[in-house]
């Protein structure tokens, strides 16, 4: 069964990462550190499409926002 939130920013590629999580007592275990996905209506190649894309490609301006 496909996931309904995307998981991947379809500009630049990126996805979850895995990092540690630390407690106090310095117990270590692996947790998977999810990105800001967002979905817009973007501009791309002169039509207007919905994407998933993360919030570092909206800020730096890789792609028009549309409305």
């Amino acid at each position: 069964m496909p996931s309904t939130h995307p998981s991947q920013c379809e500009i630049c590629g990126r996805g979850p990462r895995v990092s540690s999580q630390v407690s106090h007592a310095h117990n270590v275990s692996k947790r998977r550190q999810q990105i800001n996905i967002s979905r817009h209506h973007v501009v791309m190649n002169g039509t207007r499409r919905h994407i998933a894309l993360c919030t570092r490609c909206l800020r730096s301006g890789l792609v028009q926002k549309t409305g």
